[in-house]
């Protein structure tokens, strides 16, 4: 019995292999890479362009109508790529057929998409030992060996991809690795145009395009290249901002603008766009246009004062002192160390005879210590010559300074009358003193007198005064009439 036994073993061995495990999937005809390719190309392009509903649709009946067959369900799972679905799908697929080398492809792309370069080897491997010299496995091979910096090796390995399988995708590929090579530019944009022909539907290609071609002063081919992207993502703002300065490049403003005005209408703000709308609008002369661009542009760049200076200049050309001034303060505020927007401020004061404020700006601009202005000094001097304000200032009582004052005052009275001969009335005004003796404010209580060169001349005489220590509130009053 033993011998006989021994003998049936191995037919009944045979009998076993030959029947297929429960549940194992027959091998499956591997279709060509191309056709492959191309239908990630559509499953791609569906992505890009929002439309994969139907595109899903299509390759759900596919996989009910033919469950034997790998294909459909792996371009079901790169519509989600690189997602973990994606992945969690393809490994399910490659345990059915492992004899299919796609599954490993896209998950070794995957990986490194996620910059999981280690794991991301064993799956090109894997997929080179099921079909060697499998091109689409190469391709991602020099993915790898690009991501971790060996770019020599990558392109051999792309190159030898490309001689036996010639793809939009690793034509796009072999274009931005040699854009990442300094000197390699026109051979990138020969690659990326040839990627771009057989696929146009390409985002990162078509601004890499465009980028190259603005390097090399061929403003047409990256005009050319700026509006496809757009075409195929309207949406994409920052697509309209590249091709804005594409266009600003052509010398065409108005287009620029428009794109800038599709950027922000898109929610962008960043502050170097904004600046480019407001400065396109003012070469323009839609003066209306660039102060709501500018106005935009002071809510997120909050450090800058420039901004707010050109609104500055905008308010006083349409005659809006109030306006004018509002944002000459919020400019001095971002910049208190500058002398030199004091005494912009001062000047524009000046021209609308707020002589005191004036002064003052002058003041601050004299003992601000960054970009000073020569000239400041002797603008304030001549204010000073106007108010008529004493070399030294008062000191003492408060009797003593209300009398220094008072001398001061009727000089300037004097003057005033040869202009004004009626002029009369009422000023009167409250020093607030602290504990060392020096006025930390001067309020107008009354002034019916409604002369800006007296009020101000009070103002500046007992503000500069030196007081007796200790806090006070000394109020003083002049009475002013013509001499009969």
């Amino acid at each position: 019995m033993y011998p006989r036994s021994r003998l049936r073993l191995p037919v009944l061995v045979l009998l076993l292999l030959a029947v297929p495990a429960a549940g194992a999937a027959p091998r499956a005809v591997l279709p060509p890479a191309g056709e492959v390719l191309g239908m990630l190309r559509q499953v791609e392009t569906a992505r890009v362009r929002g439309g994969t509903r139907a595109l899903e649709d299509s390759l759900e009946e596919q996989v009910r109508a033919r469950p034997n067959d790998p294909m459909p369900r792996i371009y079901r799972a790169w519509l989600s790529f690189p997602a973990d679905a994606c992945w969690n799908e393809l490994k399910a697929i490659s345990t059915l057929y492992p004899e299919n080398p796609w599954p490993h492809v896209g998950m070794g792309l995957i990986y490194v998409r996620w910059k999981l370069l280690a794991e991301a080897r064993p799956h090109f491997d894997a997929a080179l030992r099921e079909a060697p010299g499998f091109a689409p496995a190469l391709w991602g091979q020099a993915l790898l060996l690009q991501a971790e910096g060996r770019l020599p090796e990558a392109e051999a390995r792309l190159r030898q991809a490309l001689s036996t399988l010639d793809a939009p995708q690793l034509r796009a590929s072999l274009g931005l690795l040699l854009a990442a090579q300094p000197g390699r530019e026109a051979e990138a944009r020969v690659e990326l145009t040839r990627a771009v022909e057989g696929w146009p539907e390409q985002p990162e290609v078509l601004r890499k395009l465009a980028e190259l071609a603005r390097t090399a002063n061929d403003v047409r081919a990256a005009a050319v290249a700026g509006d496809r992207l757009i075409a195929l993502k309207p949406k994409d703002r920052e697509a309209h901002r590249l091709q804005a300065e594409l266009w600003l490049a052509a010398s065409e403003k108005d287009k620029a603008a428009k794109s800038l005005e599709r950027y922000v209408e898109l929610g962008g703000a960043a502050p170097a766009p904004l600046a480019l709308l407001a400065r396109l609008y003012a070469e323009l002369g839609r003066a209306a246009d660039e102060e709501k661009a500018l106005e935009r542009l002071v809510a997120v760049e909050l450090k800058d004062p420039a901004p707010l200076l050109r609104l500055a200049e905008l308010a006083e050309a349409r005659g809006d002192g109030a306006a004018c001034d509002g944002y000459m303060v919020k400019a001095v505020e971002r910049a208190p160390q500058r002398a030199d927007l004091h005494v912009r401020r001062a000047r524009q004061l000046v021209r609308q005879e707020r002589l005191r404020d004036a002064l003052t700006s002058y003041r601050a601009a004299l003992a601000a210590p960054e970009q000073r202005v020569p000239e400041a000094e002797g603008e304030a001097a001549a204010l000073v010559r106007r108010f008529r304000l004493p070399a030294t200032p008062a000191k003492g009582t408060s009797d003593t300074i209300y009398a220094r004052v008072s001398l001061g005052l009727v000089a300037l009275y004097t003057e005033r009358l040869k202009e004004q001969p009626g002029l009369k009335g009422i000023l009167k005004v409250r020093v607030q003193v602290d504990e060392s003796g020096r006025a930390t404010q001067v309020a107008v209580v009354h002034d019916s007198l409604k002369d800006a060169l007296l009020a101000g001349h009070a103002h500046f005489a007992f503000l500069d005064a030196q007081y007796p220590p200790g806090r006070d509130e000394p109020v003083f009053q002049y009475v002013f009439r013509p001499p009969k």
